[in-house]
């Protein structure tokens, strides 16, 4: 693959925009300043990048779209989600997740796979979702906000996991959406439940705003014509350049859909529902469908304490054992040039360097002394069903 995929530049930060990228920093100096703590995911060099990038490289727009999510997220009080997942490896990750989820919940596999050049491919079958279960059977511990709480907190470990490893492959990596629209219109359609379309409505621009910068596509395969009118709801809530991204593609049996398929991963990453050789009982949260589970069912009814709220993870798990790199990773790793400072980075897995948060305060100092700088007004989002196929 190139190093632009579908018109997203892929290319690692050039010494123009790391400068660009200091300068961002600085306008947003108060907004660092106000974090309990600065995740190199959140406020590093590859991240404040993919920002500048989504605003075409202008910096003001850049500043303001970052300004506004650093708000949110210290406002919402995202670092407590954080705690105890952020640094999940994907096995790990599905497995706590499973035993929080709903087992009507959407299948979804934020961690499904990772393309050839790094990018996290995500997989979504929207078709089994039984919507109007998913709202109504549920314990009272279990309200839709815990289930606000899950997507975020899934955002928050799929963005960790891009940016991880966007350095280790001195890339700017993104996430890659997967929809098999197989079965859709088998169940109730999500957008003619009340409840969630009112979720999607009240989160999903919203969702779709803070995470502006992480889709570099999203590929919708075996698309019946109903799709249309899901995917006309879901732009709405998006803005142009992330529905710009959405391509909506026939049968998986096509041979120009495989192409597409192909330019993602080859067949073993997907399951026959796509042409592919991936057994689907190896797939987490596909098949068996933990709704099909009565057993499942009963446990999850019988709930008395939700397993993910505003101040995160009530048993946050325990990550297994990392595996150690490979002597062909290591010396791929050693081979790359390092931008500047990146002997930080390392110490920054989970802060920026302590060089940029003072540098935000003193900056935050200057600051009082000066005119407020005017950013420029960013384009609204012109507007998913699909945002509930976030992270």
């Amino acid at each position: 693959m190139a190093s632009k995929f579908d018109g997203a530049d892929c290319s690692w930060p050039s010494d123009e925009e790391l400068q660009q990228v200091q300068e961002i920093r600085k306008i947003c100096a108060a907004e660092i300043a106000a974090m309990p703590e600065q995740p190199r995911d959140v406020v590093g060099d590859i991240r404040v990048c993919r920002y500048l990038r989504f605003y075409g490289g202008k910096v003001n727009e850049a500043a303001k779209g970052l300004s506004e999510f650093l708000k949110w997220w210290v406002q919402e009080d995202i670092p407590a989600l954080r705690k105890g997942i952020i640094d999940l490896e994907p096995d790990d990750f599905h497995a706590w997740l499973d035993s929080v989820r709903s087992p009507y919940s959407p299948v979804m596999v934020p961690g499904f796979a990772e393309t050839e050049e790094g990018h996290t491919v995500i997989f979504v079958s929207p078709g089994y979702f039984k919507a109007q279960e998913f709202v109504s059977q549920r314990p009272a511990c279990h309200t839709m906000d815990n289930d606000l709480m899950l997507v975020r907190a899934g955002m928050e470990w799929m963005m960790k996991r891009v940016d991880d490893r966007s350095y280790e492959k001195k890339k700017v990596l993104y996430s890659i959406k997967v929809i098999d629209a197989t079965h859709l219109g088998r169940e109730t359609l999500p957008i003619r439940v009340y409840e969630i379309r009112k979720f999607a409505q009240d989160n999903g621009k919203q969702l779709m705003s803070m995470y502006c910068d992480h889709d570099i596509l999203l590929l919708v395969v075996n698309a019946p014509w109903i799709i249309r009118f899901v995917v006309m709801f879901a732009t709405t809530l998006m803005t142009k350049r992330q529905s710009s991204r959405i391509k909506v593609l026939g049968s998986a049996s096509e041979v120009d859909v495989q192409a597409q398929l192909g330019m993602v991963g080859p067949k073993s990453m997907f399951p026959p529902s796509l042409g592919g050789t991936r057994k689907p009982e190896e797939i987490p949260f596909y098949l068996p469908l933990a709704q099909e589970n009565q057993s499942r069912i009963t446990e999850w009814m019988a709930r008395k304490e939700a397993g993910i709220t505003r101040k995160g993870a009530t048993k946050p798990p325990s990550p297994s054992a990392k595996p150690e790199k490979t002597t062909k990773e290591v010396a791929a790793a050693e081979a790359t040039t390092p931008i500047a400072n990146v002997e930080q980075e390392e110490e920054a897995a989970t802060k920026v360097s302590a060089e940029v948060a003072s540098q935000a305060a003193v900056v935050k100092q200057e600051k009082e002394e000066e005119k407020p700088v005017l950013l420029e007004e960013a384009p609204a989002p012109s507007g998913g069903w699909l945002c509930c196929a976030a992270p």
